[in-house]
Parts: C-alpha cells; sequence; structure tokens
C-alpha cells in the first residue's frame, strides 16, 4: 500500500507472503551473487547510424542466478540499490567494463577508436569515490581515458539536476 502512495490500504493475501518470502530470497542470493561469480557483463553494440559501422559497446550488468537462470535487472537493480549493494556492484562494472574493452581494442586492432559505455546509477554518482573509482578502473585495465564513455539515466536528470551537473 506504501509504494502505491500516501493514504492507501490493503488487505492481506496468501499471494503478498509469498511475494515477500520471494523477495527476502532474492536478496539473499544478491547478496552472494557478488563473492560467487554470478554478475556478468553482456555487450551491446554502439552503430552509427550513418554508415552502420560499430563505434562501441555498452556494458549490460546480467545476474545469471544458479537456479533461476538470468534475473531481469529491473527485477535486481532496484534491490541493490535498497541494499547499498549499488556501489560496489557499479564499481565492478566499472572495473571490468574497462578491462574488456581494453581486452576488445588489443584483439580487435581494425577497430582503434572502440568505445565502452557504462550506466551510472544515482547512488554511484552520490557516492564520494566515484572520480576516483573511475580512475583507478582506468589505470588498472590501461583504457585510454577518452574510450570510456559515461551515461547516467534519464531518472538521475529529473531525481537531482544539480548532481547530474556536477
Amino acid at each position: 500500500a506504501k509504494r502505491d502512495g500516501k493514504g492507501g490500504y490493503r488487505l492481506f493475501e496468501p499471494a503478498m507472503h509469498e511475494g515477500v518470502l520471494a523477495r527476502l530470497e532474492l536478496r539473499a542470493d544478491l547478496q552472494r551473487a557478488m563473492t560467487t561469480g554470478q554478475l556478468e557483463l553482456h555487450y551491446q553494440p554502439v552503430v552509427r547510424l550513418h554508415d552502420g559501422s560499430v563505434s562501441g559497446v555498452e556494458a549490460l550488468l546480467r545476474w545469471r542466478h544458479p537456479e533461476r537462470g538470468l534475473v531481469s535487472p529491473d527485477q535486481f537493480i532496484p534491490l541493490a540499490e535498497e541494499m547499498g549493494l549499488i556501489v560496489p556492484i557499479g564499481r565492478w562494472v566499472l572495473r571490468e567494463g574497462c578491462r574488456q574493452a581494453a581486452l576488445m581494442r588489443r584483439k580487435l586492432p581494425e577497430h582503434p577508436h572502440l568505445t565502452m559505455s557504462i550506466n551510472l546509477s544515482v547512488k554511484q554518482l552520490q557516492h564520494s569515490d566515484i572520480v576516483s573509482d573511475v580512475s583507478d578502473a582506468l589505470e588498472q585495465s590501461g583504457l585510454e581515458p577518452g574510450a570510456l564513455t559515461l551515461e547516467i539515466t534519464e531518472s538521475v536528470m529529473i531525481a537531482d539536476t544539480d548532481l547530474a551537473v556536477e
């Protein structure tokens, strides 16, 4: 009822209990996912419209659960933000994305200007270590800074325009 807005109410139904249990289980599983290598990055090509060439890739975070299979980001990203895990997960995405981009550039010399785009969450932007997280990821991977594109979503812009500008 709280999620639907102020002044609302709901009558308890057995399905609600199942939903709460499933969410609690997912929370515990997400904490384990970080330490057991269940998080992975998939890469979507960034294509130039004028000639159809690939200019880079965008890193997309995915969770491959051992029993549930691929868990949708819309199921686990809000949960990670709520649990305070989004900053360490985002740090891993930055490091792994930069590492993979440097590897792609070495293995694909025909694409010397290939870029890596990585989405940042509001919580990452608000975190005081974001600049050092980006700097460390670039330094550890050897990726040149111009090859990394950091993207912020519209929700970040709406949530805190001053922060987004900064």
